[in-house]
């Protein structure tokens, strides 16, 4: 499969139109110069109000704003996600005080709420008109009051015109009218993909962190500040491979993810013939949270040697806490180990989610399985080696499902789906015969029990 071209993305972008409105190319996005004069949404004046215009760019000059970084990524069953950076100049600071605070890095959807660890604003009102391959940012419009403009009269006032006047309606013709005089200051910048790069993530570093030229700590290094973006080409358990920007110049190299997100590592009591493990975590996002799990850290169980790390997970700290966190469960019933962590609620209990990693014995290496951390409600039954799964719909509505292995593959065996209205009960079964399943729904009066 080819690379598409940028001419390739602009024409589907312009076939596309809004159906694709929320969701940017990855790469390097270069300004419009002139498009601050074009892509402004012009306020409306009031009655008896005449609004001055002026036309900036949507960054101050100190900024040096002339490229902007996109990532596009998606979570399993999730919708495609942008974040996107704006390069300035090296060392610049907003300058507060003169209302220059803005934002250099913003999430779409609007899902990320601003914290000094992301450092990301909400962009669906601040980056608008998204195409494929190009998007306007606006600041909101400055106004500032003028000194007003006084319409002498036309003619002397009239018995009538008097009389109207003291009424509350005065002719401006007889009167002279008062114009209001309103600055308007718009601030807008349309921005062009200029390269494609398949970046993955933005990622704020709250530490100074070591860059190296290759996966190996020993590789030649430099550092990088606190307080800087990266932008992420490959996601590895260990490794982040990123551009980073220089002088507005992009450099590539690879950054340790033990030295982005410091953890705290716990021991944990699980642990199999040849292997032990600790859970990472990182403090709560207040005092009395308890810590998050972020990582699982898989060693050797009689030298402690670092084996394999596992992340990208998400695990609500309620229920996964201490030393217990780790569970050790033979999940595809294949007669090696494998390891669970809670993953999360949702808010009630009876729909939780369950991290699951299936041990693979030939890599020797464990990897996360989707399909049995998607299932809610995760119940192993060794006996008859079935797995289980459940999930509530509110007071009345239930719902469980069971699955075997059939020739190393996950496959649905029976289900159980309880839907009560206050006046019926009504119960659908599932059954799988000769590779197909077969479904018998019954109806019996709500007693109420």
């Amino acid at each position: 499969m080819k690379t598409p071209t940028i001419a390739s993305l602009m024409i589907g972008a312009a076939i596309a139109g809004n159906a694709y409105g929320a969701v940017l190319t990855p790469g390097i996005y270069r300004i419009d110069p002139g498009s601050y004069l074009t892509s402004m949404q012009r306020a409306e004046a009031k009655s008896g109000e005449r609004i001055d215009e002026r036309f900036e760019h949507a960054f101050p000059p100190a900024a040096g704003v002339t490229f902007a970084v996109v990532s596009r990524d998606a979570g399993y069953g999730e919708p495609e996600r942008n974040r996107v950076l704006f390069l300035t100049a090296d060392g610049y600071k907003a300058d507060v005080d003169h209302g220059d605070r803005f934002c250099v890095a913003y999430a779409l959807p609007n899902r990320t709420y601003y914290s000094a660890a992301q450092p990301f604003c909400a962009g669906e009102e601040a980056l608008s008109d998204r195409t494929l391959a190009s998007f306007i940012v606006r600041q909101p419009p400055r106004r500032r009051d003028l000194e007003g403009i006084r319409i002498p009269p036309e003619r002397t006032p009239t018995q009538d015109d008097r009389i109207g006047c003291l009424l509350g309606v005065c002719d401006p013709a007889a009167y002279g009218k008062w114009i209001d005089r309103v600055e308007v200051t718009y601030r807008t910048d349309r921005f062009t993909l200029e390269k494609v790069r398949p970046y993955r993530d933005i990622v704020f570093l709250e530490n100074a962190v070591p860059v190296f030229d290759s996966r190996e700590r020993t590789g030649t290094s430099s550092q990088l500040k606190a307080g800087t973006f990266v932008a992420v080409l490959d996601r590895q358990a260990e490794w982040f491979e990123v551009d980073y920007f220089e002088h507005g110049n992009a450099r590539h190299g690879w950054v340790d993810r033990d030295d982005v997100v410091p953890v705290q590592w716990v021991a944990q009591r699980a642990t199999t013939r040849d292997f032990r493990f600790r859970v990472g975590v990182v403090p709560g996002d207040s005092g009395t949270d308890a810590p998050q799990p972020v990582a699982i850290e898989v060693l050797n169980r009689n030298s402690g040697h670092r084996l394999q790390v596992l992340r990208d997970f998400e695990s609500e700290a309620f229920y996964a806490q201490g030393e217990e966190a780790i569970k050790v469960v033979d999940a595809n019933f294949d007669g090696h180990p494998d390891i669970a962590i809670s993953g999360m609620s949702g808010g009630a209990g009876p729909n939780s989610m369950t991290n699951v990693f299936l041990y693979d014995p030939v890599r020797r290496r464990f990897s996360f399985s989707q399909e049995l951390s998607d299932l809610p409600q995760l119940w192993i039954d060794p006996t008859t080696r079935t797995v289980h799964s459940a999930q509530r719909g509110g007071c009345c509505s239930h719902y469980s499902e069971v699955y075997r292995y059939v020739r190393g593959k996950l496959t649905l065996v029976s289900s159980k789906d309880e839907y009560a209205n206050g006046e019926w009960v009504s119960t659908t079964t599932g059954r799988l015969r000769n590779g197909k399943m077969y479904y018998r729904e019954q109806r019996r009066r709500d007693r109420g029990d």
